[in-house]
């Protein structure tokens, strides 16, 4: 027997344990692991001594070409997909922009598929409603399933562009959420605390942004969505948790919370807290929610390591110096959003001090399973899709802006983080290699997802 493509010599990832093998393809699926000592014959050959082989990572919560009227992030399925390759993402989640009817929703899916046509790596969408929705919970909750995008992003907060949902229409979604067989993701902040910490304010600067968005408008909301889900038994998942408060406080709930919320947070809350927006060039860490304190940086990388975070999503979504600078005396006109995409694998395995098994968790494993994607992605065995990052784990590198992005700074510039990708495997084909993307875009495809429901116990 002849395989497409043979990577020997390595040490697998898969599940909760690490092992020497060689890993051979045929077509786009794993078809066998051996052991080292066994070899077969391949048309093509990757000597992988000395490097680590785990499932490709999957972002599930990026901005690309997000319009935002006056400005679009500059990163599009193009840059952003080739950018993901360079730090072993294999699959992307992005969002459909917000709908309130049913027609608005077939548009925007219509669109958003015309828009990632472009893509490098294989793509799905979460549905994202707007406030004051035409439709009922049980209604876009079906649509969604229908259009095999059963994911459903809502938004505690920006009731003043019409997009907060409330919490009738968001008790009814979470009842729904296991029944029927779809996720309910949440962008938790408290809109009445942010809107009268903002009346004390004639106007403000990107300086102000942790104090206009402080920490109790995230946890007051999480927690109470977390309690929510609890009672309903629901499937909730929290995007881009920026605080180590938070966490701790829904530790303090006793009880297994974790069956029934999901928390995911981001490479720019773990690794940078707030004191770079008091800084002359401030206005480029502006993303909400905002950085926070160091303290409360350092117990959100506790929560981490502790196993309280499920899965890192990168809430990629950036925007140029200029776009950023020439809103730096108004804050109500800045463009939020900054750019991490590429730097998953090399931020945990720096804070996970090279815990494989973990890091393989955050970034391939419990998003696959969180958002139904499961075993086909997310794991490295055979009759899973061949997508497989291979990692140096003792890499010392120093972040920088990427060659791939579009973006014209790095948030990280200068950092010293431990751990690299090396090569990457899409689909079967070599995407990545010596710090080169090979695929062409518009090398990806649309992932149809099925109902989720998530598993007793699963995703910790």
């Amino acid at each position: 027997m002849s395989y497409d493509l043979a990577l020997e010599n390595g040490t697998v990832c898969t599940g909760d344990r690490l092992f020497p093998a060689n890993v051979y393809v045929t077509g786009e699926e794993v078809a066998v692991i051996s052991s080292i000592r066994e070899k077969f014959p391949a048309r093509e050959t990757l000597d992988c001594s000395g490097l680590f082989l785990l499932p490709g990572f999957i972002d599930p919560h990026v901005h690309l070409s997000l319009n935002l009227g006056r400005y679009t992030s500059v990163d599009d399925f193009d840059s952003g997909s080739a950018l993901a390759l360079s730090g072993g993402v294999t699959t992307l989640i992005d969002f459909l922009d917000p709908v309130s009817t049913l027609s608005d929703f077939e548009k925007a899916k219509k669109s958003r598929m015309q828009t990632a046509a472009d893509s490098r790596v294989d793509y799905a969408f979460h549905v994202t409603l707007a406030g004051s929705p035409e439709f009922s919970a049980k209604e876009i909750a079906e649509a969604a399933i229908e259009a095999r995008m059963p994911s459903i992003k809502i938004f505690t907060t920006y009731s003043s562009s019409n997009r907060r949902t409330g919490d009738g229409m968001i008790y009814r979604l979470l009842s729904l959420s296991r029944k029927l067989g779809f996720v309910l993701l949440a962008h938790s902040e408290n809109d009445e605390i942010i809107n009268e910490i903002a009346s004390d304010y004639k106007s403000s600067t990107f300086r102000e942004l942790s104090s206009l968005r402080p920490t109790i408008s995230e946890l007051s909301e999480v927690a109470k969505l977390a309690l929510i889900s609890l009672d309903r038994n629901g499937q909730l998942y929290v995007v881009h948790v920026s605080s180590g408060e938070t966490t701790r406080t829904l530790s303090s709930m006793g009880g297994d919370w974790r069956d029934f919320t999901k928390l995911e947070t981001c490479p720019q809350y773990l690794l940078l807290n707030n004191e770079p927006l008091q800084g002359e060039e401030g206005y480029l860490n502006t993303y909400c929610p905002p950085p926070r304190s160091e303290n409360e940086r350092l117990l959100l990388v506790s929560a981490v390591q502790r196993g309280e975070i499920s899965s890192i999503g990168t809430d990629h979504c950036p925007f140029l110096s200029q776009e950023k600078s020439e809103n730096r005396a108004e804050y109500s006109k800045m463009p939020n959003g900054s750019g991490s995409l590429g730097l998953s694998f090399a931020t945990l395995n720096t804070l996970l001090s090279g815990n494989l098994v973990k890091v393989s968790a955050l970034l391939s494993a419990n998003p696959a399973r969180i958002f139904g994607l499961f075993p086909k992605r997310g794991l490295l065995a055979p009759g899973s899709v061949a997508n497989i990052a291979v990692v140096d784990r003792d890499a010392e590198i120093t972040a920088s802006k990427s060659p791939f992005t579009r973006s014209d700074h790095s948030l990280y510039e200068g950092m010293r983080l431990k751990g690299s990708v090396e090569t990457v495997i899409h689909r079967g084909k070599i995407a990545f290699r010596d710090g080169d993307v090979l695929l062409p875009k518009a090398s990806g495809c649309f992932i149809q997802r099925g109902r989720v429901r998530w598993g007793e116990g699963s995703c910790r």
